[in-house]
């Protein structure tokens, strides 16, 4: 059995399509379907080379395709031949084997359907499809990317909760998390998802990454997050550059009302297009020599990239009262307000990622998630109760801040 093809063509009347062999089986139920949707009776070929002729001569709206028996070959027609000139698609087969929907996704297939094909599960997806055409613009979600020059200050663990009080506060807007940390990433460990796919299986499709694509690669974690992980394949590192991360990063603000991004502990060409990509940076250190000794580094980095101050937000992370160094200690290393500070609750922080949910979730009334919730509101523009920090700028001139002064001025 060789492949069949719909195309659709639009007119100013009418859509049009074309039928390849039998993928739209049975016929009166397809063409009952698309008469519903402003098409005209469709054209038909009998191959898939007949429909790419075709094709050449003549514009379609929408290709639907028989999934069976299509080898390599097939797919790699399909993939630079069909659908540059028509990119909605609908693959036919009996079954849905995952091989085989991943095969076509690979080969810039969107859509999908059982054959027979049943009449409402057909009108769904074009449906989908028409809606589509019309592309209508959506307004961009915000990006806050969480960022930390020196490992071990807690990035990953603040981007997680962060997304979780986010997602627990805007229930009518989606909330992603990404992993920048390309390869080897902990998100995926924190929140104890198991994905089917991650950033390298997206990256392979960039090209052409669409909305439905980007839904289809990401997993949903606790809490409603919508999560894109890490990778376990060091090659992926060489994949993603400053052009690939700048589009998956557009891809995701295009469809959610809020992404958080938990970068890596050097300026790689990724991580300065997630910088530079942010609406906000948050930016983590503690009340440690070595922390603000990197924090002092950033922001003078920051400086030179010509980031706005009031992108930036320092916020010191496991806050101790017994801490050898305080806020106003840090501010006038730093010379910059700390904006926030969370409180050190080790134990909630290890349980919590021992059971593979948000602090939100296994302690939601602690003083922590409390912080985490405010810190949300605060970047979402809501009303904040508590949780800020001192921010009065630098103090008086402590021994403690004399350690740092590294040629400021």
């Amino acid at each position: 059995t060789e492949a069949a093809i719909v195309v659709v063509q639009s007119t100013p009347a009418e859509r049009t399509a074309l039928i390849i062999g039998d993928a739209a089986h049975p016929n009166a139920s397809a063409e009952t379907v698309l008469a519903r949707f402003g098409f005209s009776v469709p054209e038909r070929v009998p191959t898939l080379a007949a429909a790419t002729s075709r094709l050449r001569s003549a514009h379609f709206d929408l290709v639907i395709l028989s999934l069976e028996h299509l080898g390599p070959v097939e797919l790699a027609l399909i993939e630079h031949e069909i659908r540059p000139a028509t990119p909605a698609i609908i693959g036919t087969a009996p079954g849905a084997p995952p091989e085989l929907i991943l095969s076509a996704m690979r080969a810039g297939i969107p859509e999908f359907v059982s054959a027979p094909i049943d009449e409402k599960e057909f009108g769904i997806a074009v449906d989908r499809l028409v809606r589509r055409m019309k592309v209508p613009v959506r307004a961009a979600g915000t990006t806050i990317a969480v960022y930390s020059a020196k490992g071990g200050l807690g990035t990953t663990t603040v981007a997680v909760n962060l997304a979780a009080a986010l997602a627990k506060q805007t229930e009518t807007r989606r909330v992603a998390l990404a992993d920048f940390v390309v390869v080897g990433g902990d998100v995926r460990v924190v929140l104890d998802v198991k994905p089917a796919y991650d950033i390298g299986d997206l990256v392979m499709k960039v090209d052409r990454i669409d909305g439905d694509l980007l839904f289809s690669l990401l997993t949903q974690g606790p809490g409603g997050i919508w999560t894109l992980p890490s990778s376990d394949k060091p090659e992926v590192l060489e994949l993603i550059d400053a052009n690939a991360a700048a589009t998956i990063i557009a891809q995701l603000r295009s469809n959610f009302g809020f992404v958080v991004i938990d970068t890596e502990h050097y300026l790689s060409e990724r991580t300065l297009a997630a910088l530079d990509a942010a609406d906000k940076v948050v930016l983590v250190t503690q009340l440690s020599v070595p922390a603000l000794r990197s924090t002092q580094r950033t922001l003078q980095l920051f400086d030179r990239l010509g980031y706005a101050a009031d992108k930036i937000m320092v916020i010191v992370n496991r806050s101790d009262a017994a801490s050898a160094l305080s806020v106003s200690d840090a501010e006038s290393v730093i010379g910059r307000p700390i904006m926030w500070k969370l409180p050190n609750d080790f134990r909630a922080c290890a349980d919590a990622t021992t059971q593979g949910v948000p602090v939100l979730e296994y302690e939601p009334d602690s003083a922590l998630s409390r912080s985490y919730a405010n810190l949300a509101a605060k970047l979402a523009g809501r009303t904040v109760s508590e949780g800020l920090a001192s921010n009065n700028g630098a103090d008086s001139d402590t021994r403690k801040g004399r350690l740092f002064r590294l040629g400021r001025r």
